[in-house]
This record gives C-alpha cells, sequence and structure tokens, in this order.
C-alpha cells in the first residue's frame, strides 16, 4: 500500500529540521557534514512526517502503444506545400521522428531559423536544398545530413516533384 504524506508535512519539514538544529546548537555546516540527516540531529527518522495518511496506489495512466499506424498519425503542416506527418506517438519522448513531403518550390519559408538542439534528415526521393548560415548543401535521394539546430538554418524544395524525407531532432520543439 502506497503511504501518500500531507502537503502540510513537506512545507513544516524544513522548519522543523532547523528547529531541532537551533536546539542542539548545531550549524547547517555541520548537519551537512553528517553522512546522514537523522544521524546528524540524532532524531528518529519518522520525527520529520508526523502523521501519515494512508492511500491506495494510483491508478496507472493509460499505455500510448509505441506504434504508429499510418491511419493514426498526427499531420502538422507548417507552411504552405510543406506537410510533416509525425512518427512519434507523441512529443513526450527525447527525440521527434517526422516525415515530411515537400512539394516543389516549398520550403521553411522566408529566412532562416534556429532552434536548441540536434537534427538530421535523409531524403527519400526529390531533393531539398538545405541552408546552414552561408552554406548550401544540396540533397538527393539517399543523401543525409547532421548539424546543430542552433545554427541558422533553412530547407527549400528547389526541385520539380515532391521532396519526400525523413527528419529527427533533438530535443522535441514542434
Amino acid at each position: 500500500m502506497a503511504v501518500k504524506f500531507k502537503q502540510k508535512y513537506s512545507a513544516k519539514l524544513g522548519e522543523k529540521i532547523k528547529q531541532i538544529r537551533l536546539g542542539k546548537g548545531r550549524r547547517i555546516i555541520d548537519a551537512a557534514r553528517k553522512t546522514g540527516l537523522a544521524a546528524a540531529l540524532e532524531q528518529p527518522l519518522g520525527e520529520f512526517f508526523g502523521a501519515a495518511e494512508e492511500t491506495a496506489p494510483a491508478p496507472a495512466p493509460p499505455r500510448i502503444s509505441p506504434v504508429v499506424q499510418r491511419s493514426q498519425g498526427k499531420t502538422l503542416s507548417p507552411g504552405k506545400g510543406v506537410t510533416h506527418h509525425l512518427l512519434n506517438p507523441d512529443l513526450s519522448g527525447p527525440i521527434e521522428f517526422i516525415y515530411n513531403v515537400y512539394e516543389p518550390g516549398a520550403g521553411t519559408g522566408a529566412g532562416q531559423y534556429s532552434h536548441p538542439g540536434t537534427e538530421c534528415g535523409l531524403v527519400l526521393a526529390g531533393e531539398l536544398r538545405v541552408t546552414i548560415r552561408d552554406e548550401e548543401f544540396l540533397l538527393r535521394e539517399g543523401d543525409s545530413i547532421t548539424f546543430n539546430s542552433s545554427e541558422p538554418h533553412a530547407k527549400m524544395n528547389p526541385g520539380t516533384v515532391n521532396c519526400v524525407c525523413v527528419w529527427a531532432n533533438t530535443p522535441t520543439w514542434f
């Protein structure tokens, strides 16, 4: 059975420790140098928490499937001619995995942008021009790129057919 302590006890814990420490004439540094708080203050551990409220454990949150079926994926369209399909179940994890389609002439918009992290992409079909600061990279089918996302960058399909690519960002930023 799980034990849940009332919120008021956590708020009073620091004050109780301080009172006991001062009552014994100890400085905070003295307590910190000891190997254990209860040992430093010569008090039983239960003294710090007072009465506890016993409750049943909280129900587990519903499990999210690690599989994303094609029909269940989330579609994001950040701009005209650009469609992103989220390949993760959600954005709660440490990485964002996206299937991108850039129509001919479409891209990430005017100018460059940046965000914290690292990203990498793989072109599956068509072409994608990736500009990082002043440097341009033309990626074709089978080409990949990895770079620091905090560098100003932009992406654009200079070709005459759709560019299809997969992209990963860490941390998630969408």
